[in-house]
């Protein structure tokens, strides 16, 4: 390494042996076509790779035999010489220049070709059109299809328009070749998924952004820093910023003045922003990827942040503060008759900053002076943002006291800490309730109530008791309510009826009634993509994690439940804000359900660094799962050390309590302390056996004769009764593999690795299984049926579940049922790589045969 390279730059691939991303970036084809005399113009948008391609293009020529002149224009050249081929240092540019005459087969390459000189332009012309030479010509055109065009590369396409050259286009780069090219900049997966997706998002399809973004996150990684807040907030200066400001040349006024609202307001809707500036600027800006619609019915947008600071600083501050000093205006002077959200937080910073309160506002209504504030403080207070939500309401109430605002301040000041003094209560409008509901924890319901009693509550009330009901695995009780709240025409709020389906969908997973927990998640997932509104981040996230919960909780399928939440974490990423700790978390559970949970625990710690706000049952429950995955992956110190970081607060639910001792049995027998380890699984037994919750129970008797704790075959006969009646077919699984172990058939290697074989196959994780380096290479397969053996083979040769049903003439439950089996037999963490091991035992098989066979052929 030279002494001016960075050891957190990415490495540099512009060399022979570099690997060529994208499609159609094919250089022997086109030195192919250059040596029959075909010129090529290859046309595309800053950072689409031209000079990378012509580099690779350049090297197969040579190889072949061929040195072509090499010609690279640029604004300094077209400044400083009179013609660019006077610069060059071959003669034989020279001689083009002045018509004399040069080698057969002269092959020219020339490079940023949109800046060269109109008499380096005839001589070029004239070489191709004469035929003295063929060229190959790298233009680069406008990224988007209004920016003005320069002369040079209208003259440039008439020749490949006029047959005298063939065109090869360069678009930006797919999301998949960005994905890969984004592997070969930053090998060994220095990022978490969401930076990552921030990346690739941010360098909106351009090789030269994505490797100078790269840069500047390995750099800030090497810093301690957050490399999403770093290329967001540091791209003022340096390499990166004169990336970005090279992709936002080309940009007029009106765009660049678009994307600093967008970005200063994000989330305002395509109606509001259209009133700011001309609605074809912002189509223009979606069409070109600069704006991201986040496609619900209000059409919310988000800027590409780092180009739109790059284009905040080409405005200049002065102008870019008018931008919105001209959209508060506009908000003021309507007065209420159109409203946005993001433009009301951004009028209450200004009126704290300039006004001492809110008598001093002259010729503004009081009316209008609440719903600014109160729409700024809810919006502070759901982005975690709880110190501005504290001061929007203290501003307020210097003059006046909106029971609304001060509803926010006292869920603010709880945020932070701090107790508050004022414990009145507070006069609500009817509207207003249901924010006070999403606000404070719903008591706890008496568990000796009927589900009857509980039935005749309201529909709001009835849904935050069966929040509840949930939490505390009363799970009948939570079925009835859920009923009640779907029945109830009160139940207006889409939120709410999302809501009530998923927690229906929890309750009977729980149950094992996989197929009502379908029907729930069927109806929830239609409201979720019917196009009514549903447009928060968070609220999106949160569904698809409850509905990959449902399907953990009940042991089916998950792939598209997995995949979906994926889909969502990528799209918060461009959201951007508080979204950013919620993407993270979900990539914790999108990383443990694919049994890579090195990656889920680094998700997490990112998570914790995003998070607004630290807390809660739903992180709580995020750690455990984590901590699980990776003890039952043998991980043990990285699982203590994640159990130990969990908070659990005194008045923690049944379900936290019954998955921490559930997560303490693993994580110490995963240590090795095999009686610390029964006792926990006791613990957690004795907390499901107080409820309803069979899924839970059936788990927790399958750790109890797994850990071989002397209550195993008791609590085995009492579940087996049980087990006959649950639909959910993982529970016969289980049953099966906990008696198996209990009887200790089908177990190889010492008793600790055997337990954690046994329950890291309970997980039914998917696939790109994180290993440590002991794991052993192969499992034992003898013991599976023929047709435990007839499915593993499908699944090696990929078929879905479903797929395998259809072609055995079997249901799908059957099949979940047979994989289950045979995982808990060979100790397989996943489907994948049960499919594996057979196929590996197969081919063995096929080699002592052909060796048999020749060893006969020999004899004869």
């Amino acid at each position: 390494m030279t002494r001016w390279e960075h050891s957190g730059r990415s490495p540099r691939t512009d060399n022979e042996d570099g690997e060529v991303v994208g499609d159609g970036r094919e250089p022997e084809a086109v030195a192919d076509a250059l040596l029959r005399g075909r010129s090529i113009v290859m046309g595309g948008p800053l950072g689409s790779g031209k000079s990378f391609l012509r580099s690779r293009v350049v090297n197969v020529l040579r190889q072949r035999g061929s040195d072509p002149i090499m010609v690279r224009a640029s604004a300094v050249l077209r400044h400083t010489y009179a013609n660019v081929f006077e610069a060059a240092s071959d003669a034989r540019a020279r001689a083009l220049l002045r018509d004399d005459p040069v080698p057969a087969s002269t092959i020219i390459v020339v490079d940023d070709a949109q800046e060269l000189d109109a008499a380096s332009l005839a001589v070029l012309f004239r070489a191709v059109h004469s035929g003295r030479a063929t060229a190959l010509i790298a233009v680069t055109e406008p990224r988007l299809p209004t920016s003005s065009r320069d002369g040079v590369v209208d003259v440039i396409h008439d020749l490949w328009l006029s047959g005298n050259a063939d065109r090869i286009e360069l678009p930006r780069l797919s999301p998949r070749d960005a994905d890969r090219l984004l592997t070969l900049f930053a090998p060994h997966e220095p990022f978490d998924s969401v930076t990552r997706a921030a990346l690739l998002w941010s360098a909106d399809g351009s090789r030269l952004l994505l490797r100078a973004l790269v840069d500047a996150g390995l750099a800030a990684l090497t810093e301690g820093r957050d490399p999403i807040v770093a290329i967001a907030d540091g791209a003022s200066h340096g390499a990166l910023a004169a990336v970005l400001h090279a992709h936002v040349r080309d940009l007029d006024d009106e765009q660049l003045r678009a994307l600093v609202l967008i970005d200063r307001a994000p989330g305002i809707t395509r109606a509001d922003a259209t009133r700011l500036v001309p609605v074809a600027v912002v189509h223009e800006l979606r069409a070109a990827g600069l704006v991201y619609d986040d496609g619900s019915t209000s059409h919310r947008l988000t800027a590409n942040r780092v180009l739109a600071r790059a284009a905040e600083r080409a405005l200049g501050r002065e102008r870019s503060e008018a931008v919105i000093s001209d959209a508060l205006e506009r908000l003021l002077r309507d007065e209420g008759r159109w409203w946005s959200t993001p433009l009301a937080r951004l009028l209450a910073d200004q009126w704290m900053r300039t006004v001492a309160r809110p008598a001093d506002l002259d010729g503004v209504s009081p009316e209008f002076i609440e719903r600014v504030v109160l729409d700024a403080a809810r919006v502070a207070n759901d982005t975690g943002d709880a110190s501005d939500a504290a001061a929007y309401a203290a501003w307020m109430r210097t003059d006046v006291a909106v029971p609304a605002i001060v509803l926010e301040q006292r869920f603010a000041t709880e945020r932070l800490g701090a107790r508050t003094t004022d414990e009145s209560l507070l006069d609500l409008a009817v509207n207003e309730r249901r924010r006070a509901r999403t606000l404070v924890t719903f008591p706890s319901v008496d568990d000796t109530a009927t589900a009857p009693d509980l039935g005749s509550a309201g529909a709001p009330d009835a849904l935050a008791k069966s929040r509840q009901a949930v939490s505390d695995l009363r799970l009948r009780d939570a079925v009835v309510l859920t009923e009640h709240v779907r029945r109830d025409p009160a139940t207006s709020f889409l939120r709410d009826r999302i809501d009530v389906e998923l927690l229906a969908g929890m309750a009977r997973a729980y149950l094992g009634e996989t197929t009502a927990m379908r029907e729930a998640l069927n109806r929830a997932m239609r409201m979720f993509t019917s196009g009514a509104s549903f447009d928060d981040a968070l609220d999106r996230i949160a569904a698809r994690s409850y509905d990959l919960a449902c399907r953990t909780v009940a042991g089916t399928d998950d792939a598209e439940a997995v995949d979906r939440l994926a889909f969502e974490r990528d799209m918060a990423v461009r959201a951007g804000g508080s979204a950013l700790a919620a993407a993270s978390l979900a990539a914790v559970l999108v990383e443990i359900r694919r049994g890579r949970v090195l990656a889920a625990r680094r998700e997490l710690h990112a998570a914790a660094a995003r998070a607004p706000y630290r807390g809660g049952e739903s992180l709580s429950m995020i750690e455990l799962e984590t901590a699980y995955g990776l003890a039952v992956f043998r991980y043990p110190l990285e699982a203590q050390e994640t159990l130990a970081a969990v908070e659990m607060p005194a008045a923690a639910s049944r379900m936290l309590q019954h998955s921490f001792a559930s997560t303490s049995s693993v994580v110490a027998a995963a240590n090795g302390n095999i009686d610390e380890a029964r006792s926990h699984a006791a613990d957690a037994w004795t907390l499901s056996s107080m409820t309803d919750a069979v899924m839970l129970q059936i788990r927790d008797a399958h750790r109890l004769a797994v850990l071989r704790h002397s209550l195993a075959e008791q609590v085995l006969a009492e579940m087996r009764p049980l087990v006959e009646r649950i639909e959910a077919p993982t529970a016969d699984a289980l049953l099966r593999d906990a008696e198996s172990a209990a009887a200790g058939a089908n177990e190889v290697g010492p008793p600790p690795e055997r337990m954690l074989q046994r329950l890291r196959a309970a997980l039914s994780v998917r696939n790109d299984i994180d290993e440590p380096g002991e794991a052993p290479t192969s499992l034992p397969t003898r013991s599976l049926t023929a047709r435990e053996r007839e499915i593993a083979q499908l699944v090696e040769e990929g078929l879905s579940n479903r797929r395998i049903a259809e072609a055995l003439f079997v249901s799908v439950r059957t099949v979940e049922s047979h994989i289950y089996q045979a995982r808990a037999k060979v100790g397989a963490a996943s489907r994948s790589e049960l499919g594996a091991a057979v196929a590996r035992e197969i081919r063995a098989l096929r080699g002592e045969r052909a060796a048999a066979t020749t060893q006969m052929n020999a004899r004869g």
